[in-house]
């Protein structure tokens, strides 16, 4: 009877030790979820974050005459790709448009809201040309009326907004800014590029 006694507290003991060791093991295992959860979103977290439309400067209020004429800029930023920063990079081309009398010129995309092809301008025509599928708008970005079934929609505008910026103690320059984002191509609505 005694030796059954001693295996029964034993069991007992056994019992105990298998409870902590489990008890253990779980809480160890609970305690390292915190520190790999926050790991994965923190690599992942580049994929989730929505991009700012940022203002570029493209040009100088006096390098955008108020001749109503198209001029062709560059758009050069800091760009960020997931997990990549570049710094200057080309992101794109505007057309600037300055009708007389007007201070805020009007920006156009170069891209063709059709294919995305670069949009050149004609002065000849005064009109600008797509020479991937023949599409052409007016100097106001709209379409050429026999040019409709061509492109879904009118070139696509952008923001401008005219910043003062000192140039020295005396002088200061207007800087064009202008908001610069990415549609879709081939919807006759403007959708913004993810």
């Amino acid at each position: 009877m005694a030796e059954m006694k001693q295996d029964s507290q034993a069991d007992i003991s056994n019992a105990g030790k298998n409870r902590r060791s489990f008890i253990a093991i779980l809480a160890g295992g609970l305690a390292m979820l915190g520190p790999i959860g926050a790991g994965i979103l923190s690599f992942l977290s580049p994929l989730f974050r929505k991009a700012a439309s940022p203002q570029v400067r493209v040009a100088l209020l006096d390098q955008v005459p108020d001749d109503g004429r198209p001029y062709f800029f560059r758009v050069v930023a800091d760009r960020q790709d997931a997990w990549t920063s570049y710094s200057q990079q080309k992101v794109g081309a505007v057309y600037l448009v300055r009708q007389p009398g007007d201070e805020l010129p009007v920006a156009f995309t170069a891209k063709c809201p059709h294919a995305g092809c670069s949009v050149g301008y004609s002065a000849e025509e005064q009109k600008f040309k797509c020479p991937c599928h023949t599409s052409s708008f007016n100097i106001d970005g709209c379409r050429v009326n026999g040019d409709k079934e061509v492109s879904p929609r009118d070139m696509d505008t952008l923001e401008v907004v005219l910043n003062q910026v000192a140039a020295s103690d005396s002088e200061s320059v207007t800087e064009v800014l202008v908001t610069f984002v990415d549609y879709k191509t081939g919807h006759s609505e403007k959708i913004l590029s993810e």
